[in-house]
C-alpha cells in the first residue's frame, strides 16, 4: 500500500509514496481529520485514504467525527 498509517497514541503517523501521491511523511502525529485534509491536498484518492485509515484503526471515523464536532463547538464559542 502506498499510504501507510500507524496509530501513535490518539493520533497517527503517516507516509505516502507513489503512485498514491508524492513521497511524503508526517513530521509529527496527526489527527484523522488532518490526515484527510493533507492527503487530499497531496492528490491522494479519498478511497485510498479511508482504506488506509480503516486498516490502521477501525475506530478512526469516530475519532474524526468527535474532532469535527469539537471544532464546530470551538468556532461557535469564538463567535465565528
Amino acid at each position: 500500500m502506498a499510504i501507510s498509517i500507524f496509530i501513535y497514541g490518539d493520533k497517527y503517523q503517516v507516509a505516502v509514496s507513489p503512485p498514491e501521491g508524492p513521497n511524503w511523511r508526517s513530521s509529527e502525529p496527526m489527527t484523522a481529520t488532518e490526515i484527510l485534509k493533507k492527503l487530499a491536498e497531496l492528490g491522494c484518492h479519498s478511497t485510498d485514504i479511508t482504506d488506509a485509515l480503516y486498516a490502521a484503526d477501525p475506530q478512526w471515523m469516530q475519532k474524526h467525527d468527535e474532532e469535527v464536532l469539537r471544532r464546530r463547538q470551538l468556532r461557535s464559542i469564538d463567535g465565528e
